[in-house]
């Protein structure tokens, strides 16, 4: 017992001491512009970025969504988001596997792209149909797992492509099994927390602060080809 005591006062101590770490780092935001490219219905969207925004404010990030591109439907308001990167945004582009690689494993429900250089990235990319398909398997809302898959996505982008985690949204394997856990099991890990305050500050004053700059979205995201 007096050793459960001593690691748990640890744990308590470690956690406050990342806590301030995080607080310490920047309050820099996090722009996130989203593109539907394949133009899933706007609830469904919604909900997505609700559960994303959920689980990444949840890292005490700064974290603003913008909805870019083409306008879906009537209900649906959009940002051109016609100028340029700027270094604290990210791309999320929600797109079908097929139009996008048809040899894809079909496990995939994502994937990001990531500098190897610097090891972060700015663009990521999730896909709907197989997202959609696996949310009736496990009878989850298909928004829910979607917007699950965009934070993993995000979180790669300031981690690493290959970094994953032992649990939460950072796991590898997401089997249909695990993919209906409870709202509380997807979330990022204090570690991970405190590297993607740290990421994100050097990002955006680091000598690499430019190396979007000169990079607009408006005609490479939005739209694939029909």
């Amino acid at each position: 017992m007096r050793a459960t005591v001593t690691w748990t006062g640890m744990a308590v101590l470690l956690a406050m001491m990342m806590s301030v770490s995080v607080s310490a780092e920047s309050s820099v935001t996090l722009t996130v512009r989203l593109y539907n490219t394949s133009g899933i219905p706007t609830p469904q969207l919604l909900a997505a970025r609700r559960a994303a925004e959920s689980i990444l404010r949840s890292t005490e990030l700064d974290v603003r969504f913008r909805q870019c591109g083409r306008r879906i439907s009537p209900d649906q308001p959009v940002d051109p988001c016609d100028e340029p990167l700027t270094p604290s945004e990210v791309v999320v582009r929600v797109i079908d596997a097929s139009a996008f690689n048809a040899t894809l494993q079909p496990d995939v429900y994502g994937t990001s792209y990531v500098v190897r250089e610097t090891n972060h990235g700015w663009l990521a990319t999730v896909f709907s149909d197989r997202i959609a398909r696996a949310a009736t398997r496990v009878r989850v809302d298909p928004g829910t797992l979607l917007g699950r898959v965009m934070a993993h996505e995000v979180g790669h982008l300031l981690l690493g492509t290959g970094y994953h985690g032992q649990a939460g949204v950072m796991r590898a394997d997401w089997p249909d099994a695990l993919l209906n856990l409870d709202s509380e099991e997807w979330h990022f890990s204090m570690i991970e927390v405190t590297r993607m305050h740290r990421v994100l500050a050097a990002i955006t004053r680091g000598p690499l602060a430019n190396e979007t700059a000169h990079r607009s979205t408006s005609d490479r995201f939005d739209p694939l080809p029909d």
